[in-house]
């Protein structure tokens, strides 16, 4: 039985001058997006079109349904103003468990001032966080159903806590680019650092396996228990998205103690016995005997003059990079490297910052500028907190190994001041006068 024919190139084009015509606000581009760009469309797909305008904040999504040669064709139509098209590529996918996305497009129209900045062959959209946080939470509240004997509720909580197993257990793994749902569903399944019966487990709590609650609920804690002692040399990641107090009980096993705490069957809650006369209670309750303990390692220096003047500065810190571009750094004896910024568009120089090896790690593989701040000794993203989001095109080293070129998409201002630019302050230059 033969499938119907796909829309072809002059379906597309049609659509495109049909919808200028139609739009409530000037059109700077028309994009096509989802499997008819990835080339893997059936019958039975949708055409899915983004159309950017100009001008002030702007959304609206339309749906047709189109006849042509006798097939019938569902074409969805997302509309949104172009700057906040853009700022939504520095946003996570919601239907990507977690894991970065490079999904091509193809550019239908656009108007020539756009067309620079809005005709990407793909777009993309980091990782998200480590939702940490929210994976413990969602195990308690899963505890609190099954304390209930809520079974619809703790069927719900741990579908969710599947959901967001793999964006935790991603710094601990080797980067992936997913460029659809199904992709990304088959990469969070085959995530190779992982706890023992991972994959089981996450079918079953995603409901695509029969299970009875029990089973459920112990799958669910054996995600948690057993994603924590692979996360924790990554806890300084886990601060940035969860904050200094529980990427501390990480590494000190008061995390572990937590979740064996909603681990045991519901009951009346011990009373606190009082603390030996002379003693304060500490903040944190010392573990029973019989408890295991972390007792966290510190890192060694990461700073100073190395003790042979020939040899290169180690890695300020543990990192992801790829070791054949690792052995092309010369570093400080901080272990950076110094990253020139430039805009993709004018080619003009917009700001310097510094990178060590897992920083430029980040910005090879999430296409989001990543940088080292030496005064917060801390990761940062340029534009999570500003909006001013930096879209990497390219990023070369110079001869000496020293620096870095990144050329990127500047969104709005790169430099904190709110110029476009850092170097705006002009200095008086003396020519001597030629003899």
């Amino acid at each position: 039985m033969g499938h119907a024919p796909l829309p072809d190139s002059g379906f597309f084009e049609d659509w495109a001058a049909r919808l200028r015509q139609a739009a409530e606000r000037p059109v700077v581009g028309i994009l096509l997006r989802g499997s008819h760009a990835r080339r893997a469309a059936t019958a039975h797909s949708d055409v899915d079109l983004d159309v950017l305008v100009g001008g002030a904040p702007y959304a609206a999504r339309r749906a047709y349904l189109a006849e042509s040669a006798g097939q019938v064709t569902h074409v969805s139509v997302a509309a949104r103003d172009v700057r906040s098209w853009v700022h939504r590529l520095g946003e996570p996918a919601d239907w990507a468990f977690g894991l970065p996305v490079t999904a091509p497009a193809r550019l239908l129209w656009a108007d020539p001032q756009w067309r620079p900045r809005i005709d990407l062959p793909v777009l993309c959209q980091p990782a998200e966080p480590p939702r940490l946080e929210e994976m413990i939470a969602t195990l308690g509240k899963a505890a609190a159903a099954r304390a209930a004997n809520d079974r619809l509720g703790v069927r719900l909580a741990v579908a969710d806590l599947a959901r967001l197993c793999p964006s935790v257990l991603r710094p601990a793994n080797p980067s992936v680019r997913v460029h659809s749902r199904r992709e990304a569903f088959a990469a969070a399944l085959e995530l190779p650092v992982a706890p023992p019966g991972y994959r089981a487990d996450m079918l079953l709590c995603l409901g695509l396996r029969p299970g009875a609650t029990g089973q459920l609920w112990a799958a669910a804690v054996r995600l948690v228990a057993g994603t924590l002692p692979l996360i924790r040399p990554y806890a300084e990641e886990i601060a940035e998205a969860a904050g200094a107090d529980l990427a501390a009980a990480l590494v000190d096993g008061r995390l572990d103690r937590y979740v064996a705490q909603l681990a045991r069957p519901a009951g009346p809650a011990p009373r606190p016995s009082a603390p030996p006369p002379g003693r304060e209670r500490s903040a944190v309750p010392a573990p029973r005997a019989g408890e295991l303990l972390t007792v966290p390692v510190p890192d060694p220096p990461v700073t100073g003059v190395p003790s042979d003047p020939n040899e290169q500065p180690a890695p300020a810190r543990p990192s992801r990079l790829d070791p054949a571009i690792a052995a092309q750094l010369r570093r400080t004896a901080d272990g950076l490297v110094a990253a020139v910024v430039r805009a993709h568009d004018s080619g003009e120089v917009l700001m310097v910052a510094w990178m060590d090896d897992e920083a430029l790690h980040r910005t090879l593989t999430t296409g989001r500028a990543t940088y080292w701040s030496r005064s917060r000794r801390e990761y940062w993203v340029k534009g999570a907190t500003s909006g001013h989001h930096q879209y990497v095109r390219s990023v070369a080293l110079d001869c000496d190994g020293d620096a870095l070129l990144v050329t990127v998409d500047q969104v709005g201002a790169a430099c904190h001041t709110g110029h476009r630019t850092c170097f705006f302050t002009e200095l008086p230059v003396t020519t001597p006068e030629a003899r």
